[in-house]
């Protein structure tokens, strides 16, 4: 039986090539060939029916129905083949319709000013020859926005894939869906830019239907968390983290060729780990993440509507990794500043995240168990860290920015005064939004048995604050008026005192939490901002004091490495960037 024959049976039964393949068969809506055999130029068939299953050496009375079986628990210690589901299955999947995560496909955003014009791309036919029978197809997901969508490479690199995907499931098993079951109730209740519905959907029929980077990154940070979960903190060996995370770097490299949006994914989750080394990575994601569309607004496009919550998380999730960039390597941000401006030029043209992109509720026994993430919380310090970024970034491009801070620039010009005059809106800025937390997201706020995150908002905020002042101490001369300057120099000393309270008063509950990739970078800014005073410093004792505050922020972070990786990763940093200051304690300083 044909396509054209195919009306009597269900709506998505899977055709004799996809079964044969053991891959989705998906149909775009309004066309009788699936995607496969439309990229190779071939008509569906449904000539030949699903084999007979292999049944175990029970008696059809012991054996347990399908459903309760699927039902017992989202995640098996044992995946399925794809053969082996049913029409059922594939009918009420949650990919069906999406843009970037089809299983044999990517997609490539084309912008207005690319040399396609979409116009011409609605006149063609429906494929675009690429040559060996490969073939792409426009897609438009509304008036204004056109992707191409490509085939995946050829069967060489699918073998790749799957290899690299046995060698991943190999280096954790039998702790795979322990590892996800722990990454779903720590990483992701902070960093949520998984759907959680399609991972698990997906986890439960084969670990085959992910990319190699994404699973292994999942395992990667769930590892971080082992003594969270009993079977991972009594097992006789864990998994060797450094083997999988290169076998994650490699793979993502493959997966640059064909990027969707779990390529972004991975390479977000990834950099969360600080891991200096993986300092070109950043840059990569911005680019990929424009090829998949990430920095378009998403509202109207004809894809399901988790989609469009997945697309906003992860977009502002790129915004931050891509500000925060700048305080970890030094590198100006690739994303334009201009996202509130009425201007509209910008080329960010992303919708605020809500609640509402949360589409997740909490269920079951699993979410209430000691040393969860509370849920709600979690999300409401992800939305507020985006808030906290967007004045970051504003503060950088003003104070920081190479065109402010070169010889003859902005702040040389407007000199001290100008430049607290610029300052000083930011600073209410970050006052007015400080103010505005909820109480669930104050420092003090930590519920009993569970991990709490607001300690890495709290650190982020007094780093945007220490950026404030330390561009206002730069901006000091010799020229400067007594008075000012001893009133910037107050308020500076103020504000890192305020910064070792802070650093000092971190919980357990803090310390064992989600920390993200730019924490030891801003704790070490306390330590460089401590570092600046002292050299500036008109006499000696008062740069002794400096000295003091850094011997102290020292052993903060020494009693708190061997729990906290982002301590051990700032401390190093610290004792790279300030040395041992206490060594030249007794320089000669001279007068302003």
């Amino acid at each position: 039986m044909s396509a054209k024959g195919a009306a009597n049976y269900p709506a998505r039964r899977p055709c004799d090539r996809c079964r044969h393949r053991k891959s989705r068969c998906m149909r775009e809506p309004g066309k009788d060939n699936c995607t496969f055999c439309n990229l190779n130029g071939l008509e569906c068939t449904f000539l030949h029916g699903p084999r007979p299953r292999k049944r175990s050496g029970k008696s059809p009375s012991t054996v347990e129905p399908k459903t309760k079986r699927r039902r017992s628990s989202p995640i098996s210690s044992t995946v399925g083949s794809v053969e082996e589901q049913t029409a059922a299955d594939l009918i009420y999947s949650r990919l069906d319709g999406t843009l970037g995560l089809e299983l044999h496909l990517h997609s490539e955003y084309i912008g207005s000013a690319s040399y396609h014009e979409p116009q011409l791309l609605d006149l063609r036919p429906s494929a675009i020859s690429l040559g060996d029978h490969e073939r792409c197809y426009p897609r438009r997901v509304n008036q204004s926005t056109t992707f191409i969508t490509y085939p995946d490479k050829d069967s060489a690199s699918e073998m790749q894939c799957i290899a690299d995907l046995d060698r991943i499931e190999e280096s954790i098993r039998p702790l795979g869906p322990t590892l996800v079951n722990l990454y779903f109730r720590i990483m992701h209740r902070t960093f949520p830019i998984l759907d959680k519905g399609v991972f698990l959907e997906k986890y439960a029929r084969s670990y085959r239907e992910f990319s190699p980077p994404l699973l292994a990154a999942v395992y990667l940070v769930a590892l971080d968390w082992k003594l969270f979960d009993r079977t991972l903190a009594t097992a006789s060996s864990t998994p060797d983290a450094t083997a999988l995370e290169n076998l994650a770097m490699r793979a993502m490299d493959d997966d640059m060729k064909r990027p969707k949006l779990s390529t972004l994914q991975a390479g977000l989750l990834l950099l969360q780990r600080m891991r200096s080394s993986h300092n070109t990575l950043p840059a990569q994601l911005v680019s990929l993440g424009q090829t998949l569309g990430i920095h378009i607004d998403c509202t109207e496009w004809k894809i399901p509507e988790w989609e469009k919550g997945l697309r906003r998380r992860l977009a502002w999730a790129l915004y931050m990794q891509d500000k925060w960039g700048v305080l970890v390597h030094g590198r100006p941000s690739l994303i334009p500043v201009q996202i509130d401006g009425d201007e509209g030029t910008s080329d960010w043209d992303v919708a605020p995240c809500t609640l509402e992109d949360f589409p997740e509720e909490a269920t079951g026994q699993d979410e209430k168990r000691d040393g969860d993430v509370d849920e709600a919380a979690g999300q409401a310090a992800f939305l507020q860290s985006i808030e906290l970024t967007k004045i970051y970034s504003r503060i950088v491009s003003t104070l920081c920015s190479i065109s402010a801070t070169k010889k003859g620039g902005l702040l040389e010009r407007v000199g001290p005064s100008g430049a607290m005059s610029l300052a000083k809106p930011l600073a209410m800025e970050l006052r007015e939004w400080h103010a505005a937390l909820p109480t669930s997201l104050q420092l003090e706020s930590t519920p009993s048995l569970r991990l709490s995150t607001n300690g890495a908002l709290h650190l982020s905020h007094m780093a945007a604050e220490l950026t404030i002042h330390r561009a206002l101490l730069r901006a000091l001369s010799p020229d400067t008026v007594p008075s000012f300057r001893s009133a910037i120099r107050t308020a500076a000393r103020a504000r890192l005192t305020s910064a070792m309270s802070l650093i000092e008063s971190f919980q357990p509950e803090h310390i064992q939490s989600f920390w993200g990739f730019a924490a030891a970078a801003q704790v070490t800014l306390v330590g460089s901002f401590a570092g600046l005073l002292w050299a500036t410093s008109p006499q000696m004792d008062e740069a002794a004091g400096y000295v003091e505050h850094l011997e102290k922020l020292c052993w903060i972070l020494q009693v708190r490495a061997s729990a906290a990786p982002f301590a051990r990763e700032a401390l190093r940093m610290l004792h790279e960037e300030v040395g041992d200051l206490a060594a030249v304690k007794a320089a000669t300083f001279r007068d302003p």
